[in-house]
């Protein structure tokens, strides 16, 4: 199927602020509300929304030291290995099945989650049997003395909220639904016994993104890449010589109207894979732009494309949401 730009405009917004994002973030690519809501609506009809999680940002919730950690592997089994893992850390969030061209050089499995002991389950991750080969970083440290108190209505929001994290957003193939802020906010206010202003402010309060570093729960779209073909999410392997900062500065040059749409961003700082392969990504349109953009970094000095990694599909790992709102 063939999707258009305003589609991912509206998945990126929900990744970031999940069913309710500020009106400002709508504006600057060009969404209303109704139409925003739309078109997650359709998407998911449609199957390349799969479904929508609600998800625990856990250090603050929690309290204490935590470690935001990342799997990057090549494994054989990437969907087998991306369920065992799932099963038995305590707190994966996101997982991300790959393909790599050519194959082995690049990650086919990606993975975030939180941990208390972060050196004790990295261990384990890396003897795992199935996983070829893997990295595991720590992607940020947290430390919050106390845990967030929450009230006995919050965590009722919440509870509903992860049974329940399209309310409002109907599924069904019918082209004459319109979703709304409204709708939404109704649903979960009835469900709670609260007003939608009540349910408004209090999820204003509660999600994270990215100016409210303090909250605690986010809604995140699970995503069927396979069935669109005019779109993809890549990764490009880079050899290069520069540093982070250096080459954060030379790939930020492609917004400069000769590479169409956002510009390249740098995958985990910088961080190398396997040791010598830095990964920048973006999004293209079409093989063309692809192809584009590789030529593009093979043309700045000191940088060489070795590998391309498609994102075929985001898996939201929410199952161990709920034991912690009882």
């Amino acid at each position: 199927m063939l999707i258009e730009r305003l589609d991912v405009a509206a998945i990126r917004l929900c990744e970031q602020h999940g069913l309710i994002p500020p009106e400002q973030e709508l504006a600057a690519v060009g969404l209303a509300d109704s139409e925003f809501r739309q078109r997650l609506h359709r998407l998911t009809a449609l199957g390349v929304i799969r479904s929508f999680h609600a998800t625990l940002v856990v250090p603050p919730l929690v309290g204490g030291d935590w470690v935001w950690g990342s799997v990057l592997a090549t494994v054989s089994r990437p969907l087998g290995i991306a369920n065992l893992l799932a099963r038995q850390l305590p707190f994966v969030t996101e997982l991300l099945l790959n393909s790599s061209l050519p194959a082995g050089v690049g990650p086919n499995l990606a993975l975030l989650f939180y941990s208390r002991d972060f050196e004790t389950e990295a261990r384990y991750i890396r003897s795992v049997s199935g996983i070829e080969y893997a990295e595991v970083g720590r992607i940020a440290d947290y430390s919050f003395p106390v845990s967030r108190q929450l009230s006995t209505e919050e965590k009722g929001l919440l509870r509903r909220l992860a049974a329940h994290p399209a309310a409002g957003l109907t599924v069904s193939r019918d082209e004459t639904f319109r979703p709304s802020l409204t709708a939404t906010l109704k649903a979960f206010g009835d469900a709670v016994g609260q007003t939608p202003d009540w349910v408004r402010a209090k999820l204003d309060r509660l999600f994270w993104t990215p100016v409210n570093g303090t909250g605690v729960v986010r809604v995140l779209p699970e995503l069927d890449w396979t069935r669109v073909e005019n779109f993809g999410h890549f990764h490009f392997l880079l050899n290069t010589g520069h540093r982070p900062d250096q080459l954060a500065r030379l790939i930020a040059d492609s917004s400069n109207g000769e590479i169409p749409a956002r510009g390249f961003e740098l995958v985990l700082g910088g961080n190398p894979y396997r040791g010598r392969y830095v990964q920048v990504e973006a999004d293209c349109w079409g093989v063309a732009e692809m192809m584009e953009r590789v030529n593009y970094l093979n043309q700045i000095a000191g940088i060489s494309v070795q590998a391309v990694l498609l994102n075929q599909g985001v898996v939201i790992n929410s199952g161990w949401v709920p034991g912690l709102l009882e």
